[in-house]
């Protein structure tokens, strides 16, 4: 992932896609690569400056990256204004003007949903599973 802290804030967000709203719609891949994007700023921080705080939620934005595209997230930090760009291509018209930029290794994330009692196979089809209200019984102290 390529972190840029750029050179001039951004204030207006115009083209750009709230990520609260992106997500609903998004597929587990993308839900991946939005939580590695925000993995690897927070990862680079130490070289780009980002001070762990935000002004407002993340924003998405899509940028040509021939033969296809290339999301990008946007983050404001709320302190000083500064904008941060994260993506997993280097973007040229980016580094431009980027004050700092960090190259980082997204971390391992999966994209698939975790396995119910459904998905787990058993030995016999008679046997004895929890069920979801034995798993949350509370008449037992911890």
């Amino acid at each position: 992932m390529f972190v840029y802290r750029l050179i001039q804030p951004i204030d207006e967000f115009d083209g750009l896609t709230p990520l609260s709203d992106w997500l609903p719609n998004a597929h587990p891949h993308a839900t991946r690569w939005a939580l590695q994007a925000i993995l690897a700023l927070a990862d680079a921080a130490p070289n780009v400056g980002w001070r762990g705080d935000m002004r407002h939620l993340p924003a998405v934005g899509v940028t040509l990256t021939p033969p296809g595209t290339t999301p990008y997230l946007v983050v404001k930090q709320d302190n000083s204004g500064a904008t941060f760009v994260v993506t997993t291509a280097e973007i040229p018209s980016i580094t431009a003007d980027a004050a700092a930029c960090a190259h980082v290794v997204p971390r391992e994330i999966g994209a698939w949903t975790h396995p119910t009692f459904d998905d787990i196979p058993t030995d016999h089809p008679d046997a004895n599973r929890p069920t979801q209200t034995s798993m949350l019984d509370t008449s037992t102290p911890f």
